[in-house]
Parts: structure tokens; sequence; C-alpha cells
């Protein structure tokens, strides 16, 4: 399922806070050259190079933050996720472990190991690590390590696994759109239409305001003889297209299958 791995969230890039085109190296700040301030630049801008596609570039400045902080584990782990990227898994996955002990228990780490190893079709160890990010009460992103764990799981596939995870990080964060269109479509495959359109009427803010969920909602309320449910389901993601027609705006999903 090539397609899921678009989806399995890798939290480096929330790191991202500069562009690749502002000040290329951290700078002393007054006379006092800090070397862990510096590496946390450099890997902001080494994931910004690597996401903008220039490779070279942002394999400088990621190696260049591990020389400044060999023992950051965030430094660590965007080397490996660079490495990945680039093809050297071998090396990638002692990055991404060498991330993990530095930073024990850590959310973030333990997410992104876990994502490494669903990649690479390890889904029982990817599931452990998904959940031990969860468990880690600082981690402010613990229903994406849940939503990574429920698309990890359609992998297996484990299909009522997914729809556990899914529904676990709708809890947590009932603003996670992939997790609430990923459950409702396990519920149609199901064809248990009312749960699926129960769910859709759980998070209202989010369905009403999204162009993929508004249309499975009309198309779920049509098929249990809802018409007239359907049908304002359908009116308001007409207005959507007009609104979206004319800002550019559109709903995140890359698929919709």
């Amino acid at each position: 399922m090539k397609l899921l791995y678009a989806f399995i969230i890798v939290s480096f890039f929330s790191l991202v806070a500069c562009q690749a085109n502002q000040e290329e190296d951290a700078k002393p700040i007054g006379k006092k050259y800090n070397r862990v301030d510096a590496a946390s630049h450099n890997t902001q801008l080494g994931l910004a190079y690597l996401k903008q596609g220039d490779r070279p570039k942002a394999k400088l400045k990621l190696a260049l933050a591990l020389s400044q902080a060999p023992n950051s584990a965030s430094t660590n782990g965007a080397m490996a996720y660079y490495l990945e990227q680039t093809g050297s898994t071998k090396l990638a996955r002692q990055y991404y472990e060498k991330a993990v002990r530095l930073a024990p228990g850590k959310g973030a780490q333990l997410n992104n190991y876990g994502a490494f190893l669903c990649r690479q079709g390890e889904y029982l160890q990817a599931d452990h690590y998904f959940n031990k990010a969860a468990d880690d009460i600082n981690y402010d992103n613990t229903a994406g390590s849940l939503e990574n764990a429920g698309l990890c799981s359609l992998s297996v596939p484990n299909k009522t696994k997914a729809s556990l995870y899914f529904t676990r990080a709708l809890k947590q964060d009932p603003s996670r759109k992939l997790a609430l269109y990923e459950l409702v479509k396990l519920d149609i495959m199901e064809k248990n239409y009312p749960k699926a359109l129960n769910n859709l009427n759980k998070y209202p803010k989010i369905t009403l305001n999204d162009k993929t969920l508004l249309q499975l909602a009309s198309d779920v309320a049509s098929k249990m003889g809802k018409d007239d449910l359907a049908s304002s389901y359908y009116r308001r993601l007409q207005r959507i297209n007009e609104s979206s027609d004319k800002t550019g705006v559109n709903n995140e999903y890359n698929r919709v299958s």
C-alpha cells in the first residue's frame, strides 16, 4: 500500500520554523557561541532544504549540525530521515535507534522510529513504538502517533485494530481529519452506514468544513435513505466548492479511494 506512506507523519518537519533562504549558519550570540543552538538551527535548515528537494545542501547542514551536537536526539533523528530518504536504509536505522537511545521515552523520537519501521514493513515493531510514543504524557502529538498506528495497521491489514486507533486519535484530538476519514471509510467498507454517519456527525467542525468528508456524509446519508440529509450535505459541499474556486483553497487530502 504505497499510497499509505504519504500519510505516515514524520514529526521532523514540525521543527522547521525557518526557510532555507534565511541566514545560512547559526552565528555566535554576543561573544558566546552556543553549539547546541547552532546545531538546532542547522538541523532546521537541513530539513528545510530536504523538503525543498535540495539534498546536497540538506546533507551539508545536517552533517554540520551533528558535528556541533553529536548527542542531540533531534539532530540524529533528522539525519536518520535524510538517510532514509536518500536510500541509505541500513545507516538510517542506526541513527533512528541512536535518537531513541538519546531521548528514552520521548514521544517524538519513538514516533519517528515507528514511522520508519512501518515504512520498512516491520508492522509489529512499529506498533510497539507508536504506542510507546502515545504513552509519553509530555508529547503533544500523541494523537498523531495513534493515527500512525492506525495507518500502519491498515497495511497488515488489521482493520479492527486500525479502527480502534483512529477512534482513540480522535478522542485525543477531535480535529484529526485523516483519522476521521479513514475511520468512516472502514465503516463504509463494512457497510455499517449508521456507524459511519454517527462518526461523521460526532465531529461536525471538521465534517461540515471539509469537502471530502461532506461528500462521504452525503453518500452515506443517501445509502441510508435519508435523502433530505444527503441533500443538505451536498448543498453545503457546493457552497464550499464555490468558495474554493474563488480562493484557491482545497482540502488537505492527497487521495480519495
